[in-house]
This record gives structure tokens, C-alpha cells and sequence, in this order.
């Protein structure tokens, strides 16, 4: 019974990542000329409508929140284009110029922090960071008396999400530790996902 639990866990898994890397893919589409139409704007509503299971998890849902409130009273202004464009751009990770490069997690995914507090505040590392290898920056947590963490925990503070990226973001996958701590931070747990820039910004 066990082997039949993995390997329904194992499709579904399969299935979300063949949703993200597609929801990517229309996301780059409806931007490549530059322009957001009304009737790429509704496509795209359709599309998460009828592929729900992404729809419901983030960051499928994030897009699908805002395309929802933008065509509630059936005008779409061009602030609220100007909005969807900028919020897309976030999912796919950049600007036009910076698509074809990217390895970078949407930027939906961040906190804004002003200043990164160590002191008996546990960290947990993903992804490839720009400044120093991973163990370095984890002896640089340790010497300003925070603690590192292998894994996402409940009493996880913060997850340093490393500026060089990480090539499996690139397909459709943003990292099971991410995701993990998204789902913690949705049951109100107090963790802020954080760029390597603001951690290195208040080493």
C-alpha cells in the first residue's frame, strides 16, 4: 500500500512541476511582444480555471487571485495591465532581456527585509549563492551566532535563497525547500524568505 502512496505522490509531483514549467512557458508567451492583451489576459484565466490543481498552489494561485480581481468588473485599465505585466515578469524571473538566462526563483517568492537579525535566529541555505560556497556562508552565519539548518523547520526564522539561482528553477521546479517554507509561512509560521543580497547587505 505504501508503494502505491509514493507512487501516486511521485505523479502528482510530476504532474504540478509539467503545470509550473507550462504555466512558465504561457507566462513568457503573453510577454514576448511586450504587451498584455484583454484577450491574453483572459486566456491565461482560462487556463488556470480549468488546470486547477496549480491554480490552488502558489504561485499559481497568486497569479490566478490577481487575473480574478482585475477582470471582476470586465474593464481592465491600464494600471491594472501595467500590474499583471510587472507581476508576470516576477513569475518568469526578470525582464524580457533577462528571460533567456534565468535561473533565478520568481521574485514572488521574497519578503522584503530591511535587516537580516542573526543572533539566535536559525537559517536554512538553498540554491547557489555568489558570495562564497555554501559552507563559508554558513560559518559566516554561525560566527554572528545564528544556526544553520540542513532542512526547513517550523522554527526556521529565515531561507536564504542564494543569487546565482539554482539550474532546476529554470525547468518548472522553484526547490522543495522553498516550497516547504511557503507552506509553513501559509499556516503562520513567522519564516521570511530572503535574497542573498539583504543577507550579505547586513552581514
Amino acid at each position: 500500500m505504501s508503494n502505491l502512496f509514493e507512487r501516486q505522490g511521485a505523479a502528482y509531483k510530476n504532474d504540478m512541476k509539467r503545470s509550473l514549467a507550462a504555466l512558465l512557458g504561457i507566462a513568457q508567451g503573453v510577454l514576448c511582444d511586450g504587451k498584455l492583451s484583454d484577450e491574453e489576459i483572459r486566456f491565461l484565466n482560462d487556463w488556470l480555471t480549468a488546470n486547477d490543481a496549480i491554480a490552488a498552489s502558489w504561485p499559481g494561485d497568486v497569479i490566478h487571485q490577481r487575473i480574478g480581481a482585475v477582470l471582476e468588473d470586465g474593464i481592465v485599465t491600464e494600471i491594472e495591465r501595467a500590474h499583471l505585466v510587472e507581476t508576470l515578469q516576477q513569475l518568469v524571473g526578470g525582464t524580457l532581456d533577462d528571460l533567456s538566462a534565468s535561473t533565478h526563483v520568481t521574485q514572488l517568492a521574497f519578503d522584503n527585509v530591511e535587516r537580516v537579525d542573526f543572533a539566535g535566529a536559525r537559517f536554512c541555505l538553498t540554491g547557489d549563492f555568489i558570495f562564497a560556497p555554501r559552507s563559508v556562508c554558513e560559518a559566516a552565519i554561525e560566527q554572528r551566532g545564528g544556526i544553520v539548518s540542513g532542512n526547513i523547520v517550523k522554527k526556521l526564522r529565515y531561507l536564504v535563497v542564494g543569487g546565482l539561482g539554482s539550474p532546476e528553477w529554470k525547468h518548472g521546479s522553484f526547490g522543495t525547500k522553498i516550497e516547504q517554507a511557503i507552506q509553513y509561512k501559509r499556516e503562520g509560521l513567522p519564516i521570511l524568505i530572503v535574497h542573498e543580497n539583504d543577507w550579505t547587505s547586513s552581514l
